[in-house]
């Protein structure tokens, strides 16, 4: 997995610096682009049954969940029908991910146990992804809801996929640079606490 989590920065490395146009954002769209096909191809392998068995996939994965925007993405797409395949899809990714992109998939992973009522799951996965990454904002704000008892009936996503995509395209043409510069590995820094408006 370190290997193919090198290949992975390496491709997201070279998606950034590929100026397809002008525009300051240009380069973090076309890897929030690929991240969020990325998503979107795990969740629906999960949802048929599949699962990632390669190293590849899986590392791509949670290097691309390091941008807010993918991350948000697939956060939306946590659609509580089916719980039973998203708990695996991130349970899966939790395993194999290097310690320095485990924040996202771990907060995923946290939601996903809460909305299937495993409440021992969800700290432990909110557990790992504050021990590599204190600050990190998701994780702070399901410990939160977490620690207040609020029942899994309320696990709801704040957003649609395409409220998340709108959010993000109506920021300002620096927000996009900002947000790359987020999505470098979580250890030896703080995590943006702030999400898009809900």
């Amino acid at each position: 997995m370190e290997h193919a989590t090198l290949r992975a920065r390496e491709r997201a490395a070279e998606l950034s610096a590929q100026a397809s146009g002008p525009g300051a954002g240009q380069p973090a769209r076309l890897l929030v682009d690929a991240g969020r096909r990325a998503v979107q191809e795990a969740i629906s392998t999960y949802r048929a049954g599949g699962r990632l068995l390669a190293d590849e996939p899986v590392a791509w994965l949670t290097v691309v969940l390091a941008y807010l925007a993918v991350r948000d993405d697939a956060w939306a797409r946590m659609d509580p029908g089916y719980r039973s395949a998203h708990l695996r899809l991130w349970t899966d990714v939790v395993r194999r991910a290097t310690p320095a992109y485990l924040p996202a998939p771990a907060s995923l992973l946290a939601f996903t146990a809460w909305q299937s009522g495993e409440g021992a799951l969800a700290n432990i996965a909110i557990d790992r992804a504050l021990a590599v990454d204190p600050g990190y904002s998701l994780a702070r704000l399901l410990r939160d809801i977490m620690d207040a008892g609020v029942p899994p009936s309320a696990a709801r996503v704040p957003m649609t996929p395409e409220q998340v995509a709108a959010s993000y395209d109506l920021a300002d043409t620096g927000a996009a640079e900002r947000t790359v510069s987020r999505a470098r590995p979580a250890r030896g820094r703080k995590a943006a606490r702030r999400q898009p408006a809900r």
